[in-house]
């Protein structure tokens, strides 16, 4: 048991040792239960005291083992849905100079294989959804964030097949002004959907990329909005005149 223990968390041993003693209760009560059968069978043909009690005893002792295995096997599901209502507490992910930063679901770890030059990337591959943030110096692209999310939109449509991309509406994510587009299309046999968030500070374009398979797009559309809501990022020195 010590080595199990070992190996897992301190709350999977836990848990592991509660089960142990439900078995062991169980067991105690089975054997309590077969000895109160044999007393009160013997206590009611022979009629004498020490079988009474012993059948006293042992119904006690069952009933005892019994409530104590209940008690233990609520305390595994409760800490069980704790783990897992923890787990679903979002975990903030940041670039590497700590200067933006997004919040992303429990579920989610950081990828940063998604694209080599995201300075955030997480997903969940089983749920098939993916997040990841690229960065623009504004001096190496000196025109308006209007242009420069049609530029990188355009970008995203030539990478798809069939792709089909809604009109831009401008929103505000993190207290600057950003501009959000949804795009879909045919990549490696099956149909994504992405929503695509370019927002401008005052020395960096962002650009906040969300995609998953496009049967998924309602499922994951909570997620993605709760991560765009998250985006946090520092303005930067000012653009040279």
């Amino acid at each position: 048991m010590d080595l199990i223990a070992a190996a897992v968390s301190a709350e999977a041993g836990e848990a592991y040792s509660r089960l142990l003693g439900v078995v062991v209760l169980l067991g105690f009560s089975f054997g309590a239960m077969v000895f109160f059968v044999v007393s009160l069978v013997k206590a009611s043909r022979q009629r004498t005291r020490g079988w009474m009690i012993s059948a006293a005893i042992s119904g006690l002792a069952m009933l005892g083992c019994l409530t104590w295995a209940v008690s233990l096997v609520a305390e595994t599901l409760a800490g069980a849905a704790k783990e897992e209502n923890l787990a679903q507490l979002p975990s903030e992910l940041s670039s590497p100079d700590g200067r933006v930063s997004i919040k992303i679901p429990g579920s989610w770890t950081a990828m940063p294989e998604l694209h080599p030059a995201a300075i955030i990337a997480a997903g969940d591959k089983s749920q098939e959804q993916y997040a990841m943030v690229l960065s623009t110096d504004r001096a190496s692209f000196p025109t308006s964030v209007s242009d420069y999310e049609v530029f990188v939109a355009e970008g995203l449509k030539k990478a798809l097949e069939d792709s089909k991309a809604s009109e831009p509406r401008t929103i505000e994510v993190g207290g600057y002004k950003a501009i959000r587009r949804s795009v879909s299309g045919m990549r490696g046999g099956h149909r994504m959907a992405y929503e695509q968030v370019v927002i401008e500070t005052r020395s960096t374009y962002y650009q906040l990329l969300m995609w998953t398979v496009f049967s998924h797009r309602s499922v994951a559309e909570r997620d993605f909005r709760d991560i765009i809501a998250s985006f946090a990022a520092e303005a930067g020195p000012p653009l040279p005149e």
